[in-house]
């Protein structure tokens, strides 16, 4: 189930039930985009590092969305160009989805990904069929943007390295009644002085250290703080297929969720709890639209967006 979904899925008709149709995207899945104020000149001098790090960059340089900042260019293969500066306006492949393809939470993690799998979103992307469950949500619009122009050719090349990158899971998911007090970044939570608040139903992902998150580190830890006894739920829904109310996973991702030469699905072990959500709910909701999105669609249609949150906490507490 969740995803025969998630990687031959990439495209399909929409099969959402009314229920969860109504209920519309939660606000918690899809944090707005607050930006430092625009004109607001940044430091081109000191020098800024990272723990582990001998390279420096400065604020204006990592602001600078049409290179990629690389922290730890000994730790991946080289870069194709293209992915590492755009050479124009929009933003740097690298730059969102980092230079070793961990990604964050407001994207994708690409490392690890089957090149095919990689070559049919980006395309899905290219023909509007791959939308965000938000309309209009500021990550998937820039992403949109940045891959306007690529060619085919370009978008292969892209696929092979980052498929080639070792996946790593940066993110711890913690049970709790409470979350820490935080702000909304871009597409993401910041943590925010202030007193706990009440998670309730929701997810709340954010890195442990919000300097090292705004230098774009790609050693930033994070933490998804999910509702009590989601992982264990999850755990039994990906297995069982609840009754018959969806299908168990293992036949598409492995029954550790990390997938194979031999599956369909991509892997998602390891990967950020809320973007697991956000597919989970693009699928339902029919914004990830096509022919390869049909399968997932069907087995995503009767679950409730409580669920959702079960199955993507517990993929996401896995080892990569």
């Amino acid at each position: 189930m969740l995803l025969c979904l998630f990687g031959v899925a990439a495209l399909g008709v929409a099969c959402s039930s009314p229920a969860s149709q109504a209920a519309g995207p939660p606000e918690w899945a899809y944090p707005s985009c607050i930006r430092n104020p625009a004109g607001e000149a940044l430091d081109n001098v000191v020098p800024l590092n990272v723990p582990g790090s001998s390279v420096h960059f400065t604020a204006a340089q990592i602001a600078r969305n049409s290179a990629a900042p690389d922290w730890f260019p000994r730790e991946h293969s080289a870069q194709p160009a293209m992915l590492a500066e755009s050479h124009s306006e929009k933003i740097a492949c690298a730059y969102c989805h980092l230079p070793d393809g961990s990604g964050r939470p407001e994207n994708a993690k690409l490392a690890g990904l089957p090149v095919g799998y990689i070559f049919t979103q980006v395309k899905a992307l290219h023909a509007g069929l791959r939308q965000p469950g938000q309309a209009g949500w500021p990550p998937t619009v820039l992403m949109q943007q940045a891959i306007a122009d690529l060619t085919d050719a370009q978008i292969v090349a892209a696929a092979e390295y980052f498929s080639g990158q070792r996946n790593a899971s940066f993110v711890r998911v913690l049970e709790r009644e409470y979350a820490p007090a935080h702000r909304v970044g871009c597409g993401i939570f910041i943590p925010a002085p202030g007193r706990p608040v009440s998670l309730q139903q929701r997810i709340i992902e954010m890195p442990i250290d919000a300097q090292r998150f705004e230098k774009r580190d790609p050693h930033t830890a994070y933490i998804a703080y999910v509702p009590k006894g989601s992982i264990e739920r999850g755990r039994k829904l990906a297995g069982s297929g609840g009754d018959g109310r969806t299908q168990p996973c293992a036949a598409c991702h492995g029954a550790d969720l990390k997938s194979g030469p031999d599956l369909e699905g991509p892997p998602l072990a390891g990967r950020f709890a809320t973007y697991l959500f956000r597919q989970l709910y693009g699928f339902q909701s029919g914004t990830r639209a096509g022919d390869t999105a049909q399968p997932m669609q069907a087995v995503v249609a009767q679950l409730t967006q409580s669920d959702m949150i079960d199955l993507a906490a517990y993929a996401a507490s896995l080892k990569p």
